[in-house]
């Protein structure tokens, strides 16, 4: 194949020459070794078509940059990574309140309300279109487990408690019990599980809006994850707004800074030429 006669289309709509120079210099900034740069373009090449998008391209490339030089178990399962979310929850409330930012919600996390009879931790209180929801989120870290029947009973006792809410939320990242089902649809509660509901279930919120959590990169370990999380980093995502002294002020060990920092730099890479 002719390489030089191959015309590219950017997401401006102009097109351009194919240039393998370009490719090469991007990969070198985003911290890949000369022989893996090889590797990606024998590989790429084959793929390559005349009126191909720049997007599709860089798709492509560091799909294969994060096999080539991270290794194919670069990344842990989602249903493994949302258990790793823990050991306390509070990191899987945060998560869950970004998800439903995601969906247009105001969020705040860790609230105490006051009932009628008693005073409540309410996980998130979501805000949308004039309407106020509670949201309990039931985190489990260990896989078989599932989501009951009882804890939608104890969330709506406490809806029935507090005032001024408009639904009350049962999100969990297990799956759900067909009693727990029956009884939160004869209840009115909004439940978010995995795979459930079917068409949009947790799972595939995650993957429609790309917010994977940091726990789902496999050279992060719990310690690592806790310090991300204490500076209110928990998905992928979040890491490409970092600065090197960022990372450095987190107090990771020298090795796991560049570690990371590589990584973002990868990620950074990724996104800007994608939108280019």
């Amino acid at each position: 194949m002719n390489l030089n006669k191959i015309q590219v289309k950017k997401a401006s709509g102009k097109v351009e020459a194919f240039s393998e120079t370009k490719i090469r210099q991007s990969l070198a900034r985003a911290g890949a070794k000369p022989k893996v740069i090889n590797n990606i373009l024998d590989e790429l090449t084959p793929s390559i078509y005349d009126g191909i998008t720049t997007k599709e391209i860089y798709r492509q490339v560091f799909e294969l940059l994060n096999r080539y030089q991270y290794g194919q178990s670069y990344n842990y399962s989602l249903k493994e990574a949302l258990m790793k979310l823990g050991p306390s929850g509070f990191p899987f409330e945060k998560f869950i309140g970004r998800l439903f930012e995601k969906l247009g919600y105001e969020t705040k996390v860790s609230n105490i309300i006051p009932g009628q009879c008693l005073d409540y931790e309410i996980d998130v209180v979501a805000q949308k279109d004039g309407q106020k929801d509670l949201i309990e989120c039931k985190f489990h870290n260990r896989l078989g487990i599932k989501t009951h029947s009882k804890d939608i009973l104890a969330l709506h006792s406490k809806f029935e408690d507090i005032k001024g809410f408009d639904h009350a939320w049962l999100v969990t990242n297990t799956k759900l019990t067909s009693s727990a089902i029956k009884y939160g649809l004869c209840k009115g509660i909004k439940m978010l599980a995995w795979r459930y509901p079917n068409d949009e279930g947790l799972e595939k919120l995650i993957e429609k809006f790309q917010l994977q959590p940091i726990t789902i990169l496999s050279f992060l370990n719990q310690e690592d994850c806790h310090l991300l999380f204490q500076n209110n980093v928990v998905v992928v995502s979040d890491l490409v707004h970092l600065s090197s002294l960022q990372v450095e002020n987190f107090g990771f060990a020298r090795e796991k800074s560049k570690q990371l920092y590589d990584y973002i730099s990868l990620q950074s890479q990724s996104a800007e030429l994608i939108n280019s």
